[in-house]
């Protein structure tokens, strides 16, 4: 997909005005799904703690804690600050490591900043499972509003949608993807609208909100009741992660557009019409939102309407926890699992089974436990301002070491930041006993085996591939009577350029065989989120036999080896036998020994996941009928 101009990695060209509308219309449908969302339940969850004997003072306070949060998270945090931290166009928390991992190159330890990121992505996973539960469950309450009736069917139809929407996943976001741009923007036409009408109805006294004494003088006066309502407060930015992840597909100027011009309009106006309805009706109804509309026929429209919403919403988050996955993978916090790509066309759309059931599970399970949106509000906040906290300490870092901003500047902005993800971030730690510690749960077992693996490789690495004989020493070896060349060419891949790998030694220690013309190919893994073939270099003719070279990708990329083969014969001079390639991999059996520290139930964990992880060439693009593995013996 296009990218804006304007955005870090995008085109020189500036974008046609027909290619900035569809580019914000396409960024609305992706992007603002669950910060588009949140009024389902938000306020609502907020009004839950106002003290009914001074309704008109708590409502003014908590509309203005909405107003002043929107704009100081959403526009001037992230969209002004965090956001032009791209890594080549790409954001997301993973973008932030990438672009610190020259600065952190620790070769005695894995860098502390990178396993607080890391505990930040697993959070962000745990946000991809809570979002579809409290989405879909808030739409199917709005039936509660229409009929009582519809009472005991609420958590039974959100089961049931939930588990239609993973069962379709594998087909692919693409042939729907279009169309969700303008079914957003109906949403956020009519969220709007209903502002719009409620503020009119109800009469102005709301707007007063605006003013931010109304908001400081609730937090000074009202402490204790302040703690709870700001961790309500925090579910009208659930969704400001996904401005920063998802940035790499619209470009930061699109996704920017499409929040002043329409997010952001429309869900203040929502937001300060619920408000005037509470004012105006001097209570605060079982549901606010579809309190909006008469009870009846437009009730049933608008609960249809909300559920298409939330599952756009859905489907944005769980897109984002595939995309998430598959960067851990590139980035080696995760074993290789299947990965299957749903479109021809556009290498992003992805869909990863395994990650696509553990999800379905545990949100069938999460709607199970907690059976209201408004018990789920309680467990929502945590991992999303433990995302933002993280996020923060990993944008000052980017300031500081990559881009040599002044220190004190940095420490007064990113301290700005920190006080507002610290207060919304302990407000939401009181929640803990009230199912705050469901994400924690969730997020803690996720960092558990993404460190582990982060470790374990780590480990093998650094005490394992170290002690491995050098090629040229190996090459030395080779040229005896009893080594026989078989015609063709053989290609080598290796994690380290200069020793010699495990399925060459293979061939020359069991067979005593080689062929004419080999090629050792070294895959590095760049900090970029794509680089193509032009990431060939370190091209070497060692002798008449063989080559080696290096290839950079990105934590994006799958790799073509055959395209790489061809593009790498046409840099040399010698006729490589193109018509007759055979690929040659290594996969590593894990056995718990005493060649490294690592702790043994790490090691046991570790083990575990490697049994269960893919071959390393699954990173990798090639014809499966022309491929060799050699399975290597590993001890830690």
């Amino acid at each position: 997909m296009p990218k804006d101009s304007a955005s870090p990695g995008g085109d020189t060209k500036a974008p046609s005005p027909e290619l900035k509308r569809g580019l914000t219309l396409a960024a609305l449908g992706v992007v603002f799904g669950d910060i588009g969302t949140s009024p389902l339940y938000a306020l609502n969850a907020a009004c839950a703690f106002a003290n009914k004997a001074s309704l008109h003072y708590y409502v003014l306070g908590i509309v203005s804690l909405f107003f002043w949060t929107l704009l100081l998270v959403v526009t001037v945090k992230y969209l002004l600050f965090v956001m032009r931290a791209d890594n080549d166009g790409e954001g997301g928390i993973f973008s932030l490591q990438a672009l610190l991992q020259d600065y952190f190159s620790d070769e005695k330890r894995v860098p502390w900043l990178f396993l607080i990121l890391g505990f930040g992505a697993a959070l962000l996973v745990g946000d991809g499972v809570i979002t579809p539960s409290i989405s879909v469950l808030s739409a199917m309450e709005g039936l509660e509003v229409a009929s009582p009736a519809f009472k005991d069917y609420v958590v039974p139809l959100a089961v049931a949608i939930l588990l239609v929407f993973f069962l379709v996943q594998r087909l692919g976001a693409g042939r729907i993807g279009m169309a969700f741009g303008p079914i957003m923007l109906v949403w956020f036409a009519t969220i709007g609208g209903l502002g719009l009408w409620q503020l009119i109805q109800g009469g102005p006294e709301i707007l007063k909100a605006v003013n931010p004494w109304y908001a400081a003088e609730f937090l000074i006066h009202e402490k204790g009741t302040a703690l709870s309502v700001l961790g309500a407060v925090v579910l009208c930015v659930t969704g400001a992660e996904a401005l920063y992840a998802d940035m790499g597909h619209f470009g930061r100027p699109a996704i920017a557009r499409a929040w002043l011009l329409i997010a952001m309009p429309a869900l203040l106006l929502n937001y300060f019409g619920q408000g005037a309805l509470v004012l105006s009706h001097d209570l605060v109804p079982k549901n606010l939102f579809f309190s909006m509309v008469p009870s009846g026929l437009w009730t049933y429209v608008l609960v249809g309407l909300a559920t298409v919403a939330t599952i756009i919403a859905s489907q944005a988050v769980v897109a984002g926890v595939f995309s998430l996955t598959r960067q851990a993978i590139q980035l080696r916090f995760w074993p290789n699992i299947p990965i299957v790509h749903t479109s021809e066309k556009v290498e992003g759309q992805i869909y990863l089974p395994l990650v696509n059931l553990f999800l379905a599970v545990t949100c069938v399970l999460t709607v199970l436990i907690f059976k209201s949106s408004e018990n789920l509000a309680a467990a929502y906040g945590i991992a999303v301002t433990g995302t933002m906290f993280i996020t923060s300490i990993g944008y000052f870092f980017v300031r500081v070491k990559h881009w040599k901003k002044n220190l004190l500047l940095s420490v007064l902005l990113v301290g700005g930041f920190l006080i507002m993800d610290l207060a919304f971030l302990g407000a939401n730690l009181l929640k803990l006993g009230s199912g705050g510690i469901y994400p924690i749960i969730i997020a803690g077992g996720l960092f558990t085996l993404m460190a582990t693996w982060k470790i374990g490789r780590w480990h093998i690495i650094r005490s394992v591939y170290s002690s491995r004989r050098s090629l040229d020493d190996f090459l030395k070896t080779l040229h005896r009577d009893d080594i026989h060349h078989a015609p063709g060419l053989a290609v080598f891949i290796t994690p380290h350029y200069l020793t010699a790998p495990s399925t060459l030694e293979s061939l020359s220690r069991y067979y005593h065989v080689f062929r004419e013309k080999n090629l050792i190919l070294t895959p590095v893994l760049d900090n970029r989120p794509r680089v193509g073939t032009g990431g060939l270099s370190d091209i070497e003719q060692v002798d008449e036999h063989f080559y080696r070279a290096t290839f950079r990708f990105g934590y994006k990329e799958q790799p073509d080896l055959m395209q790489l083969t061809k593009a790498l014969a046409e840099k040399t001079t010698d006729d490589l036998p193109l018509d007759d390639v055979i690929f040659h991999f290594s996969r590593e059996r894990v056995f718990s020994g005493n060649a490294t520290r690592m702790p043994r139930p790490l090691k046991i964990l570790f083990i575990v996941m490697s049994k269960n992880s893919q071959p390393p060439q699954e990173l990798f693009r090639y014809p499966p009928g022309q491929a060799i593995e050699v399975v290597v013996p590993v001890f830690l």
